[in-house]
């Protein structure tokens, strides 16, 4: 008489219950099938291990981002395939008619496509603006963000430091009392990043650009988005490398060979062109000047180190600034559907050259 294959079970389950017996095991079974107890003890003791380091990564405070709340909550990113879908997307999106004081949603477009140069000059220019100015916006309200939390933080300090000092002896971090380990955190990385530890030089540092003077220089280094770093680097300011191993050279300045920067989006260019001006020996002058006034025509005087054309650079970027009337991009508010509840990113420290 044939067995059927619920019997076979049955038979195979008490034949394991014996062995069992007889070694002195408890019998593991998955459905109906018997299963070795020594893999399934070292595959629970694996997915422990696991479950911990992943509890421990989570808990760690976060050195890169901070808590914001702020205008806008989603950021739209779109690509455009050519010109004309450039032109289609911004129309479509608010961002191609723009007057001062006007709400600019949180757009960011990848990259220029190509074919930009092919728009006639005032298309171009247009294009170049609107493009740059929700990406410049999301950019400055990081640094915005930065600043607010950097000043909250200070409060807590029963006397006010001068200066923030993160050496390895445990003396150096008895001025953080009362000071979360995320907040020390954040300000270790601050002083990092805008490489300053004095109080009042990250004051001075952790600080807005006009838009209408990101514009303007944007401009002018990238040939109104159509120059070769821009379109294939996502270079808009004209940064430069010197003098570094394994790179193709893009030309040579005073006999030192130099390559433009490569970065992944226009937002990631601009981000590190405010960081620049923020923190670099060579802009301490607009930063002293920045103290008095926001005017960007005024400010375009600290950037003479910006080109070895000195004065005639400064003298173009006021050109560009008043012949197509920038100013009123300064007036601008970032905004989008609801509050911004959400994380701001602060860029990693090997974004930044």
């Amino acid at each position: 008489m044939p067995c059927s294959e619920s019997f076979l079970v049955d038979v195979t389950q008490e034949q394991e219950k014996v062995l069992a017996v007889i070694y002195n095991e408890t019998p593991m079974y998955f459905g109906n099938k018997p299963v070795d107890p020594v893999m399934v003890r070292m595959v629970a003791g694996l997915a422990l291990v696991v479950f911990f380091f992943l509890v421990v990564i989570l808990i760690q405070p976060s050195a890169v981002t901070l808590p914001l709340s702020h205008r806008f909550q989603a950021v739209s990113n779109i690509e455009a395939h050519s010109a004309e879908d450039l032109l289609r997307q911004l129309k479509a999106n608010n961002l191609w008619e723009v007057q001062a004081f006007a709400e600019i949603p949180a757009v960011l477009v990848g990259r220029f496509p190509g074919d930009l140069p092919t728009l006639d000059d005032v298309t171009q220019k247009k294009a170049f603006l609107h493009v740059l100015l929700p990406a410049a916006m999301i950019a400055l309200s990081e640094v915005e963000a930065e600043r607010a939390a950097f000043e909250k933080i200070l409060v807590k300090f029963a006397k006010p430091p001068r200066r923030l000092d993160f050496g390895l002896e445990a003396q150096d971090y008895a001025q953080f009392g009362g000071l979360t380990q995320n907040e020390i955190y954040f300000l270790r990385n601050l002083c990092r990043k805008y490489r300053a530890n004095e109080i009042a030089d990250l004051r001075r540092r952790i600080n807005q650009v006009p838009m209408s003077l990101i514009m303007a220089q944007g401009a002018l280094e990238s040939a109104w988005g159509g120059s070769r770093f821009s379109l294939k680097r996502n270079n808009l300011f004209g940064v430069l490398i010197w003098d570094k191993t394994g790179l193709v050279s893009d030309g040579q300045e005073d006999g030192k060979a130099y390559s433009g920067v490569a970065y992944a989006s226009l937002l990631d260019s601009v981000r590190a062109y405010i960081l620049m001006i923020n923190r670099a020996p060579a802009y301490r002058g607009l930063r002293d000047i920045r103290e008095e006034t926001m005017d960007s025509l005024v400010l375009a005087n600290g950037l003479r180190s910006y080109s070895i054309r000195g004065n005639e650079y400064v003298a173009d970027l006021a050109q560009i600034i008043r012949s197509n009337d920038l100013q009123i991009y300064d007036q601008c508010i970032l905004v989008s559907n609801g509050g911004l509840r959400g994380r701001v990113r602060l860029a990693s420290l090997k974004d930044f050259r």
